[in-house]
């Protein structure tokens, strides 16, 4: 048998063959849609936080930080959280992903806040 006789059947083949794509789960990402970056923000106000996160197959739940320092514990993937007042000056707000041991496992979104 002939090389050339069998690439045809071989291509046809690969043709149906699927190709695997990884889940849309396997992605793990935050994204904080309030406040946004560079906000000026009242101090004697509390401020909602929105946020949606994929934890991946890494991740398990969310925590909140202000200034590296941790305000809350999240298990909803997608909502808001109502940060307390924070006092004046510029602030980091940052919602990391963690495993079940809240260990962070590197997936963060961080916005940088004016306090007045």
């Amino acid at each position: 048998m002939r090389l050339s006789s069998i690439l045809p059947g071989i291509f046809a083949a690969l043709l149906f063959v699927p190709l695997a794509a990884p889940a849309a789960s396997d992605k793990a990402y935050v994204k904080i849609t309030s406040p946004r970056p560079g906000a000026k923000l009242d101090a004697m106000a509390q401020t909602k936080l929105v946020y949606e996160a994929v934890p991946g197959p890494r991740g398990d739940h969310v925590h909140v930080y202000v200034d590296n320092k941790e305000v809350g514990i999240l298990h909803q993937l997608k909502g808001s959280y109502t940060l307390e007042t924070l006092a004046p000056g510029t602030r980091n707000i940052c919602v990391k992903v963690v495993n079940k041991a809240h260990v962070p496992i590197g997936v963060e979104q961080c916005v940088k806040v004016t306090v007045e």
